[in-house]
C-alpha cells in the first residue's frame, strides 16, 4: 500500500509533537526529503510476498446456534480433512480462534477481526492435517486472548461444561469446553499467562504449555514474543503426548525456536514414578484467592504418587510469589505494544508476518469502544507507563525473569518435577456486568498466580485433573526441566491412572 505524500503542515504538526521545534517552524526542507523517502513503500509492491505458509480457498463454515452450542465453545464449525493416515488419523480437531486456518473466519475474540478470513495456515495446523486430523471448527477465545476467564469474547461468554453460569477459564475457553462436551477429540490452545492450563484446570481436561519454542508459533496472533506458547489440549495424558509428537519441532520460520530438543513422549509414558523425585512447591499453595480444599486435593494426589514409589518432598522457591509481578511488568508493555500499537503482531523478528490480519486490524481501529474492561485497563496502564518511563520497565522485568528462571532451575536440579495447583480455586461464577469494571477485571486474572511465572521462565508445565471440589474439577500443575515434557507426561499419566 502506498504512503501519501506529506504536506508541510503535517510535518510541522508531527515535529512539534516529537519536540523538534526548529523543524516545526520551518518544515519545508524536511517535507521534501520525507516525500522522497516514502517512495520506497511503492517499490515494495513490485516484490512478491514469500508465501511461506500454505494457503487455501474459502471453506464452508457455519456459526452454530445456541441450541447446537449451549456453552458457546465454537465460533464456527467447519470440516477440513487431513491426510488419510498418520499419528492423528481420525481425530476431530478444534483450533483456537487466535490460530490461522486458511479460508475459515478468525476473530480472535474481538470486534476488530469480526469479518476477517485468513488466507494462510499456521504451522501447527499444517502439521495436524499432515498427521491425519480433521479440523472441525474454530473454538471461542477471549478478546485478543487477554483474559483468564471466559467472559470477554465479543461474541459472548463461554460457560463451564460442568456448570452453566460459571467460567470455563481462558483464554482458550472453547478449546477446553469442546473436549468435555465431546464435540472434539483434541484441541489447540495458546498460552501467554496460563491460557491453556487455566481452562484445562477449570474445565477438567489435560493441557500442556510446552517449553518455549518447542512448538512453532508461526501463524498465530501474538501477545508478546517473550511469552507466546502454543500447545495441545486433550482428554487424556496419552492423547496429549501423541498430539505433541505430531506438532513439535522447528519449522525454519519461528525465531523463538533456538536449540530445540524434540523427545520421545510416548515410549516411557507408562513407566510409573517409582524412584522419581517430586518437589511440592511451597509457595504455590495458600496463594491469594486460594481455596483450602483445592490445595488439599492437589496434596492428596501427590501423596498417591508416594504410594507408587515416588520420593515426595516440600521445596521452597521464594521468588515464585513474585513471578506474577514480573510477568505483569512484561505484559503491560508487551501486550500494549503488540496488540494495540502494532496491529496484532510484534516487530523486529525474522518471522512470517500475517499482513492480511494486520491490515484488517488497521482498517477496524474504530472498534476500540468494544474493548472489555481488562483490555481497556492494559491499554491505559501501558500508555501511562510508556509516558513515564518508555520501555525501561519491560527491559528490567525481562532481565529479572532470568533470575526467576535460575531459581526454578536450582530446584529442578534436585527434583524431576515441581507441583502446584494449576489454579488456586475451582471455576468461579461468570461476572455480572452490573458489578462494574473492577469485577470484570478481577474475574480475568484471579486464577493466574501459579501459571504466569512459567510463561516468562519458559519451563514446560502440564495441567492434569486430580479430583473435584463441590462438583467442579481441580487441576494439578506439573513443572519440568526445559524440553523434558516426557517426564511431565510420565508423572501426569500416573496421576491420571491412580
Amino acid at each position: 500500500m502506498s504512503v501519501q505524500q506529506p504536506t508541510p503542515a503535517q510535518i510541522a504538526d508531527l515535529a512539534s509533537k516529537i519536540g523538534y521545534s526548529d523543524i516545526a517552524a520551518a518544515p519545508e526542507e524536511y517535507t521534501a526529503m520525507i516525500a522522497g523517502m516514502v517512495g520506497v513503500y511503492d517499490a515494495l509492491e513490485a516484490i512478491p510476498e514469500p508465501g511461506p505458509l500454505p494457503t487455501r480457498e474459502p471453506v464452508h463454515s457455519v456459526r452454530p446456534s445456541a441450541a447446537e452450542d449451549p456453552h458457546h465453545a465454537w465460533e464456527v464449525r467447519t470440516s477440513i480433512h487431513g491426510a488419510d493416515s498418520g499419528l492423528l488419523a481420525g481425530v476431530r480437531l478444534g483450533v483456537k480462534d487466535s490460530i490461522l486456518v486458511a479460508g475459515v473466519p478468525m476473530r480472535n475474540g474481538s470486534k476488530e477481526l469480526e469479518t476477517f478470513v485468513p488466507n494462510e495456515d499456521a504451522t501447527v495446523v499444517t502439521r495436524a492435517l499432515a498427521a491425519g486430523a480433521e479440523i472441525v471448527g474454530k473454538t471461542t477465545n477471549e478478546y485478543f486472548c487477554m483474559s483468564g476467564g471466559s467472559h470477554t469474547a465479543a461474541s459472548g461468554v463461554v460457560h463451564n461444561p460442568h456448570r452453566m453460569g460459571y467460567s470455563s477459564g481462558g483464554s482458550s475457553s472453547g478449546s477446553a469446553v469442546a473436549l468435555v462436551t465431546g464435540d472434539a477429540d483434541m484441541t489447540l490452545g495458546a498460552d501467554q499467562a496460563g491460557s491453556i492450563r487455566m481452562p484445562a484446570s477449570w474445565s477438567g481436561v489435560v493441557g500442556l504449555k510446552p517449553t518455549y519454542g518447542l512448538v512453532p508459533y508461526t501463524g498465530i496472533a501474538a501477545l508478546d514474543g517473550y511469552f507466546d506458547h502454543v500447545g495441545p489440549m486433550t482428554r487424556t495424558v496419552l492423547d496429549n503426548a501423541r498430539f505433541l509428537t505430531a506438532i513439535a519441532g522447528p519449522d525454519g520460520i519461528d525465531p523463538r525456536q533456538r536449540n530445540v530438543v524434540v523427545d520421545d513422549y510416548l515410549t516411557e509414558i507408562d513407566s510409573g514414578v517409582e524412584g522419581m523425585r517430586i518437589g511440592v512447591l511451597t509457595e504455590g499453595f495458600g496463594t491469594e484467592h486460594a481455596e483450602a480444599e483445592v490445595d488439599q486435593t492437589v496434596r492428596d494426589a501427590v501423596a498417591a504418587l508416594r504410594a507408587q514409589g515416588a520420593i515426595v518432598e516440600e521445596v521452597s522457591v521464594p521468588l515464585h510469589s513474585l513471578g506474577p509481578a514480573i510477568w505483569t511488568a512484561i505484559a503491560i508493555e508487551g501486550m500494549a505494544e503488540t496488540v494495540l500499537r502494532n496491529q496484532g503482531f510484534g516487530f523486529g523478528r525474522p518471522d512470517a508476518y500475517p499482513v492480511d490480519m494486520m491490515q484488517h486490524v488497521l482498517d477496524h481501529r474504530g472498534a476500540a469502544e468494544a474493548h472489555p474492561a481488562n483490555v481497556r485497563l492494559f491499554t491505559l496502564v501501558g500508555a501511562y507507563v510508556d509516558q513515564q518511563a518508555g520501555r525501561l520497565h519491560y527491559a528490567r522485568a525481562v532481565n529479572r525473569a532470568q533470575v526467576l528462571r535460575a531459581a526454578y532451575d536450582d530446584a529442578l536440579a534436585r527434583f524431576d518435577v515441581l507441583v502446584t495447583p494449576t489454579t488456586p480455586q475451582t471455576a468461579r461464577p461468570l461476572p455480572d456486568p452490573k458489578h462494574g469494571a473492577g469485577a470484570a477485571v478481577g474475574a480475568a486474572i484471579e486464577m493466574s498466580a501459579n501459571t504466569t511465572p512459567f510463561n516468562i521462565t519458559h519451563h514446560p508445565a502440564l495441567s492434569v485433573p486430580c479430583g473435584r471440589v463441590g462438583g467442579l474439577p481441580v487441576g494439578l500443575q506439573l513443572i519440568g526441566k526445559h524440553f523434558d515434557e516426557a517426564t511431565l507426561y510420565r508423572v501426569g499419566r500416573a496421576i491420571e491412572q491412580r
